[in-house]
């Protein structure tokens, strides 16, 4: 797994350099500005399933019955499979009127469309497959997306989080040693809490329950999630040999 690091060495008034670092923020003495970034990768262990249905009838309370039976015939196979109500979210059944524009003049009613969503949150990623084909025998004849998850994401971000800062150390302790110097104490640390996709899109698509020849094993892929986190922490230094290197072996001059 590869890392994009990066880090920005900033040396005090005693070494000759100048600091991008405002003065309030920096110490009044040699000092170096690091920072670090870690990244772990997580196994899903949940999927969130996204499904819709949509029935259309010649009377609008009709195409919201269609749907309305459909969702619980839906969801009378979710318990069978062990899926608990507080797992299962259903949204509001909504219409809307259907018109035909073909013929020239007034666009002619020709009935309403009933639609509503659910979403199923999956902590048994081996029965995914089942739940998409129950729903597709139910009548809910649109998939509209698989998410893949874990139940516990704040372990992965602390474990990103730590090695953000070893790595932020890792390369103070490199650039110091470099310039002959070794760490002080941590001057100041800047840090912001990662905000990671929980439940990273895995594939948006639509199947159609006449889409037979379609199985969810071959369009659905679980995907190894990303944690990312970044620190930059600001140290003093301690100098031993001002403006010397550990590889400093320039011979002096001849006059």
């Amino acid at each position: 797994m590869k890392k994009r690091l990066t880090a920005v060495a900033l040396l005090g008034a005693s070494f000759g350099l100048m600091s991008s670092v405002s003065a309030e923020t920096t110490p009044n003495a040699p000092y170096l500005s690091t920072s670090g970034q870690g990244q772990v990768q997580a196994q899903p262990d949940m999927a969130t399933i996204v499904i819709e249905v949509n029935a259309s009838h010649a009377q609008a309370s009709q195409a919201k019955k269609q749907v309305d039976s459909r969702v619980a015939r839906y969801f009378d196979f979710l318990h069978q499979q062990g899926v608990t109500d507080k797992d299962i979210n259903a949204a509001n059944v909504t219409t809307h009127a259907e018109y035909d524009y073909s013929q020239h003049g007034k666009p002619k009613l020709t009935g309403y469309q009933a639609s509503r969503s659910v979403e199923v949150t999956l902590h048994q990623l081996g029965k995914l497959n089942v739940l998409l084909d129950g729903a597709l025998a139910a009548g809910l004849n649109d998939i509209r997306s698989v998410s893949m998850g874990v139940d516990h994401p704040e372990q992965y971000q602390q474990q990103a989080r730590q090695a953000a800062i070893t790595d932020a150390i890792t390369k103070a302790k490199g650039l110091a040693s470099g310039f002959n110097a070794s760490l002080g104490s941590v001057w100041s640390i800047n840090y912001q809490m990662q905000r990671n996709v929980t439940l990273p899109m895995v594939r948006m698509m639509s199947v159609k329950a006449s889409a037979a020849d379609t199985t969810p094993d071959q369009t659905y892929q679980q995907q190894k999630l990303d944690f990312t986190d970044n620190v930059e922490v600001v140290f003093t230094l301690n100098t031993r040999t001002l403006g010397a290197t550990p590889d400093d072996h320039t011979q002096p001059k001849s006059p």
